[in-house]
Order: structure tokens, then sequence, then C-alpha cells
């Protein structure tokens, strides 16, 4: 039974409950990957159908050609999406999901004027990918099955 902390080191205030955490943490790892990548999939998923559809938007914060960005906006959120889902390439999709995750604190935050309040959930959403540009796709993805020592 483990005793200490996983990452810490340090010893458990509950040691009984060391094997449990034990056997959570991967479990855990990879539902917090899965929901991202589901959540991202679902918000992604009316711009993956009409990729031009936010061009005018993508225009109004400043990139051109807007029809181009807005195209790699529906393929980075949904593709990225399901790539976190898969924990497959792991780091590359969740970089491209915290670079457009961190455009959208700039848009909800300056462009609309919205402050905090407006950019919340896309600050804890960019928190959430970049952990996983840092770490990976862990011990249940595709990225550890396909290869072991990219992790």
């Amino acid at each position: 039974m483990d005793t200490k902390h996983l990452t810490t080191g340090r010893p458990l205030v509950i040691p009984a409950l060391g094997s449990l955490y034990t056997w959570l943490t991967p479990l855990a790892f990879t539902w917090l990957r899965v929901m991202c990548g589901l959540a991202l999939m679902v918000h992604g998923w009316p711009k993956i159908t009409n990729p031009l559809g936010t061009a005018e938007m993508v225009a109004g914060i400043g990139f051109q050609p807007a029809a181009f960005w807005s195209v790699a906006l529906a393929v980075t959120e949904f593709g990225g999406g399901l790539l976190l889902v898969l924990g497959l390439v792991t780091r590359l999709a969740a970089a491209g999901c915290t670079i457009i995750l961190l455009v959208t604190v700039y848009f909800h935050w300056v462009q609309l004027g919205q402050g905090y309040r407006g950019a919340e959930l896309s600050l804890i959403w960019s928190a959430i990918t970049l952990y996983f540009v840092a770490v990976g796709g862990g011990r249940i993805s595709l990225d550890r099955a396909l290869l072991p020592r990219n992790l």
C-alpha cells in the first residue's frame, strides 16, 4: 500500500487510501483529458459544420484572411478536441487548443469588454489544455500505446 503522495512524495493524510489514490490517478487524468476534449468538440461542432461561419468574428479580432482563420479555428477546436479525447498527439492538439482559448480570453475580456466574467471559462479551459501540453496524454492514451517513450 502506498503511504506517500504520488507526485510530492509526502506522507498521505490517510495512508489507508494510498492504493485507492494510485488506482484512481490514471482514471482521473484520463477523465479530465476526455471531458476537456469532448467539451471542445461540442463547442467546435457548429464551427466544423459551417467552417466559414466565424469569418466575420475572426476578422473583427484582426485575423486576416478571415476565411483561412475561420477554417483553422473550426479544425483546431473540433479536431483538437477529438485528438484530446483519443490521447493522440496530445501535446500538439492541446497547444493548438490553448492558443485558441487564449485568443478567446482576449476576445471576451478586451474586444467585448466583458472582463474576467466574460473570459472566465476560457481561462479555466486554457489552464487545462496547457496542462496537457506539459504532461502529454497520460498512461491511458493512444500516445502511450503507439509511442511509449513520448510521455
